[in-house]
């Protein structure tokens, strides 16, 4: 099934890809209008597009942890699809059952892990980088506090020849 979705999804991807020229002269011949639209816009509206040519804004350097980003983004886009599905009322023309649920729930996750794949919705990264700067704070706070049992120890080595002196002479 999960192969069935990704093949549909890159075709969809592909005809999209191919009526993009023909969008693009249905765009320069009304090219004032869309650049009265364009100039609209807020400058964060380029920022939030969701598409195949949107790339990851950070550099991965813990791939583990991208990987596992990714993977909680298409959970969230598998739960979003669940919850979207339900919206959606059931008709009394064909029974429906446990195969039924079971089978849209394969979709929903079969969806989403290509969705993910093909594209980002931002999620990921945000997750990445809330995660890597937690790593980057317990990194800090285990320098910390080997730091401070470094100063500890060399305190106590002080004080030990210290004493050490004062009881030879």
């Amino acid at each position: 099934m999960k192969d069935l979705v990704e093949f549909t999804i890159d075709n969809l991807l592909q005809q999209e890809r191919m009526q993009q020229p023909a969008q693009v002269l249905q765009t320069q011949e009304s090219g004032k209008k869309f650049r009265q639209v364009m100039t609209k816009l807020p400058d964060h509206a380029v920022l939030h597009d969701v598409g195949p040519e949107m790339q990851p804004a950070i550099k991965v350097k813990d791939e583990a942890l991208w990987k596992t980003s990714k993977q909680l983004e298409a959970i969230f886009v598998q739960q979003m699809m669940t919850e979207m599905r339900k919206t959606i009322s059931k008709s009394e023309f064909m029974p429906s059952g446990f195969a039924e649920d079971v089978h849209g729930s394969m979709m929903d996750e079969a969806i989403a892990q290509a969705s993910v794949k093909q594209s980002s919705f931002g999620i990921a990264e945000s997750i990445y980088r809330q995660l890597e700067s937690a790593q980057g704070n317990v990194n800090r706070q285990v320098t910390a506090q080997e730091i401070s049992q470094t100063a500890d120890n060399l305190k106590m080595v002080n004080d030990l020849s210290l004493e050490a002196r004062k009881h030879a002479h």
